[in-house]
């Protein structure tokens, strides 16, 4: 017990170290004029498995990453955060914070900005999001799932009440038009290929669509960075989350309603990224996990 504790404060104090390194370097790279490149998109859409990959083929550049730079959202994440030392926020938030004060003091015209976007269809990762936060919406529940005090249709209600649904159909608008003044609904989303690259002034955005991420990662990396990425590094997968034998039986079990369904997949964000018969085939998924 007492080797397990000492390494497990050995592991925190290297995060920390490390953490803290890459926060330096941040700050030595904001003071000058090289390009920035940032996988920044929403969450639970393979950030992770996108920024191992781009680190893993040797890019020159620094690959940065995040989740929000809008002000306003980043203040949302700070309240949440707000009993915890600044040193121990996670370190894309402490990253965003950073690019995000850069930004609103001198714009995005002092540098290039190459932005990688994964997007993942907004119901499953809604639900794959709720279940890795699941104790912030329910009290105790990983013991009260235990011992047979909450059900699905518990969960089904509390995610459908608790949580805040519109973030993927909101996300390009609040955290790349309104951060880098571009907006992806002005150009059309070739669906069946997969990815897209859009460029406005110093800002380049490449656009990956997760479903198709197997298939196209490679031409859409050398197309977008010139680099060869012969596979993807797998990281932070679901299957590592303490939530994910509950996830999966949830997804399998429970029937999505389908006015939610509806909301989310008439979307304009789901009407410009998937395929009528994309989308088809997510609503039959949902409607039919029973």
């Amino acid at each position: 017990m007492l080797i397990n504790k000492a390494r497990q404060i050995a592991y925190e104090w290297e995060t920390l170290r490390k953490n803290q390194q890459w926060i330096d370097s941040l700050k030595s790279h904001l003071k000058t004029k090289e390009p920035m490149l940032i996988v920044h998109q929403m969450g639970r859409a393979g950030s992770m498995t996108t920024v191992s990959s781009l680190r893993d083929a040797g890019i020159k550049s620094p690959v940065y990453h995040t989740h929000w730079l809008n002000p306003e959202s980043l203040a949302e994440r700070q309240r949440w955060l707000k009993d915890v030392p600044e040193n121990k926020h996670p370190l894309n938030v402490r990253v965003a914070q950073l690019i995000a004060e850069y930004i609103q003091a001198a714009g995005t015209s002092q540098r290039p900005w190459k932005l990688v976007t994964v997007f993942r269809e907004p119901v499953g990762r809604n639900i794959s999001t709720f279940f890795l936060a699941i104790e912030n919406f329910i009290d105790d529940f990983f013991p009260r799932y235990e011992r047979g005090e909450i059900g699905f249709e518990q969960i089904l209600d509390v995610f459908m009440k608790e949580y805040r649904h519109e973030r993927p159909l909101e996300w390009f608008d609040e955290e790349v038009n309104k951060v880098f003044g571009l907006n992806v609904y002005e150009h059309p989303f070739p669906q069946d290929v997969g990815y897209q690259i859009i460029r406005k002034g110093n800002v380049e955005l490449l656009l990956i669509k997760l479903e198709q991420l197997n298939d196209c990662f490679q031409q859409a990396f050398l197309e977008y960075l010139g680099v060869e990425i012969p596979n993807l590094s797998m990281t932070h997968v679901t299957e590592k989350d303490p939530a994910y034998s509950m996830y999966k039986d949830f997804i399998q079990s429970v029937p999505m309603p389908q006015d939610y369904l509806n909301r989310m997949y008439e979307s304009r964000f789901a009407k410009h990224f998937y395929s009528q018969e994309e989308l088809w085939a997510l609503k039959n998924k949902w409607i039919r996990s029973n």
